[in-house]
């Protein structure tokens, strides 16, 4: 059975449209799968429960799916099936073929990202933070910079004060490729995804705490009921007194994201219309500032920040928005030929994992990848 048949054969049956025989056919392949050379798999739980729970969910899916249900994923020889069992993914080999990827002229396949980050200080000198060594980096108004054995930047006030000094502004700068974790003089912490800038005091002297952000960035604020702490970004503003949360702010991107996963923010925009009131919202809630108009949704707040915790996660995203992803994080250039499908998916995979074993979960769709030097062709 070449792809295309099983491919349509996997959509008649989940859309319920299918023959009792295409149906028996159908199963025939389901059953046929076998965990043993499996080269990815979650950490949740053994291999042969795994597999029980998978063919279960199968067997569910086939009885249950209705017409205009959202399709599961597609099925092919040659395909790594992304699996959503009770919330979580697991990832199977069901069957053999010709890998989809191909690398140019024998090249190696593209490391994954990595601590990276550049500091600028206020009187314009750059520090490359991947290539300095612990201890500390600068003394401004008072404020050591230190590099911990972490690899972490810490601003530490010395307790005291100079009358004559006025708040000076650092600023941190991860490239694509780069990540890189910051702890604030107040003791706000904050951990910067790839192809990220942001902007911040290097003492917070006036009656609130603010920063600029560019690109995407999760927080944990230091609590202070006098000092609120405010993130401009893309036109939005974040107020928060202490509170953990993430912004996506690329601009690249068509929204400005921010999911909430402990205490509350509020939101507002200096460029909202003027009926717009601020917006609140409470833990696995996430705001959305699109078109000057902001809007709330109900997410998992734990699968936003999946980047900080090592994971490239992607739930039902097209395959464009699964290419800025790996486009930032690996540093390359994507290029797009011909008419790409607008079809979704959902997979996730260790951003510890080089490019290559990335594009294994992208062998489940008709896409081909092709990559030359950094740059990755994408075509149908």
């Amino acid at each position: 059975m070449t792809y295309q048949e099983l491919r349509k054969l996997y959509e008649r049956c989940t859309s319920g449209n299918c023959t009792s025989e295409e149906q028996k056919l159908f199963e025939e392949y389901r059953d046929s799968f076998d965990l043993s050379d499996t080269p990815w798999l979650p950490v949740f739980g053994d291999q042969e429960k795994i597999e029980k729970l998978l063919k279960e969910d199968l067997h569910k899916r086939l009885n249950t799916v209705k017409p205009n249900r959202i399709k599961l994923f597609y099925w092919a020889a040659a395909a790594l099936v992304v699996m959503t069992l009770g919330g979580l993914f697991y990832s199977v080999e069901y069957f053999t073929g010709k890998h989809n990827t191909l690398y140019a002229n024998g090249q190696n396949s593209i490391k994954s990202g990595s601590d990276k980050a550049t500091l600028t200080l206020s009187d314009g000198k750059k520090i490359a933070l991947d290539g300095s060594k612990k201890g500390t980096l600068s003394v401004q108004n008072n404020v050591s910079v230190d590099k911990d054995k972490n690899g972490r930047v810490i601003y530490k006030k010395d307790g005291s004060k100079d009358p004559h000094s006025t708040q000076t502004f650092n600023v941190m700068t991860t490239p694509r490729g780069g990540k890189y974790e910051l702890v604030l003089s107040d003791g706000t912490k904050i951990w910067l995804n790839a192809a990220t800038s942001i902007r911040f005091p290097v003492d917070f002297t006036g009656n609130e705490r603010i920063v600029e952000l560019s690109g995407e960035a999760y927080f944990e604020v230091a609590h202070n009921i006098t000092k609120p702490f405010k993130v401009l970004s893309n036109g939005q503003v974040v107020q928060v007194l202490g509170t953990h949360f993430n912004i996506n702010a690329y601009q690249d991107e068509e929204e400005v994201e921010t999911t909430l996963l402990q205490g509350s923010v509020k939101i507002s925009g200096s460029r909202l219309s003027p009926d717009k009131s601020a917006l609140i919202i409470k833990p696995n809630e996430q705001a959305i500032f699109k078109n000057n108009q902001l809007s709330k949704i109900t997410v998992d707040a734990d699968d936003v920040v999946a980047w900080k915790n090592g994971v490239i996660l992607f739930k039902n995203a097209d395959m464009k928005h699964i290419m800025r992803q790996i486009s930032r994080w690996y540093d390359v250039e994507v290029v797009y030929q011909g008419q790409i499908t607008e079809d979704t998916y959902s997979g996730e995979i260790s951003r510890n994992a080089d490019l290559a074993e990335v594009f294994k979960i992208l062998k489940l769709s008709d896409i081909n990848l092709k990559v030359e030097g950094r740059t990755v062709i994408v075509s149908p």
